[in-house]
């Protein structure tokens, strides 16, 4: 299975630490699918500040192929300044620096090479909305993280997404059925073949458009809940694309039931290490 994680890159910054997590939903759905076995690649703009070698030694080392990125020249890698305490995170600020490395503008060649791939996963923070529409003849699976902003779920913003999207996802308050049920209804109507819904601790929701499951998460101790999202999100992709799910193809209960199971097992064994999928880097 060849997965590529498309767009965005970005360092989480725990400054009075002085430590450094590498990640992006792109970067990190990149690395679980390696490290489930898969032949992963990351495609996006890199920086050549000293924050971009955090990324691209990660990459290196969990054996993500990202040999056809551009590194910018001049360019800055995003990050999220964080401060710890008592083992607290809290958010400070997001920094571009003065000449920040994306969004990536998709060409010729770069269509050539996704063609290659059997899932392609990018999401909102990459900023390509406008380059969705231009992966619609891959044969790849498209799927898409819309995180937790309003701004990412406007009429305008779907209407360049959804269309194209095998699977569209979402972060979520904790809602009932019926809730989840109209939420998923709108993505539908917007053309997007699935939906997921994220709720932390309290689960999952997919819809097929026909049928609305429940997924529940694994219990752990965690280390880090910091990559519990994108784990459970590239194993639950990965379980369903080993069941035969391709492009256009709609999912029955027990395939999207058993991949419910495997994100949540995933999703679980990766709160037991630090970061998005366990690489730090000491400032």
């Amino acid at each position: 299975m060849k997965f590529l994680g498309l767009g965005d890159n970005v360092i989480d910054y725990y400054s009075n630490l002085g430590v450094m997590y590498p990640g992006g939903n792109a970067v990190n759905t990149a690395a679980h699918a390696a490290i489930l076995g898969e032949e992963a690649a990351y495609l996006g703009n890199l920086g050549d500040d000293e924050m971009s070698e955090v990324i691209r030694d990660a990459l290196t080392q969990f054996g993500v192929d990202f040999s056809h990125c551009a590194v910018i020249a001049g360019g800055t890698t995003k990050y999220c300044d964080y401060t710890v305490t008592d083992g607290e995170r809290s958010f400070v600020s997001v920094e571009l620096g003065n000449h920040w490395s994306g969004p990536m503008v998709l060409g010729g060649w770069e269509l050539d090479y996704m063609r290659n791939f059997d899932v392609i996963h990018s999401c909102c923070n990459a900023k390509m909305e406008d380059e969705i529409r231009k992966l619609a003849d891959l044969p790849a699976l498209l799927t898409y993280d819309f995180s937790v902003k309003d701004k990412y779920r406007t009429d305008e913003y779907l209407d360049k997404v959804c269309p194209y999207l095998d699977l569209a996802l979402f972060s979520c308050e904790p809602m009932d059925v019926e809730a989840a049920e109209v939420f998923c209804r709108r993505f539908h109507e917007k053309g997007a073949g699935h939906v997921v819904i994220t709720m932390g601790a309290k689960g999952q929701y997919v819809s097929n458009g026909d049928t609305l499951l429940k997924g529940e998460v694994v219990y752990v101790e965690p280390v880090d809940t910091m990559g519990a999202g994108d784990a459970f999100i590239t194993a639950f992709i990965l379980s369903l694309a080993h069941q035969g799910w391709k492009k256009g193809k709609r999912m029955h209960r027990e395939a999207i039931a058993k991949a419910l199971a495997d994100g949540a097992a995933y999703s679980a064994k990766n709160c037991l290490v630090e970061g998005g999928f366990g690489y730090k880097a000491i400032v």
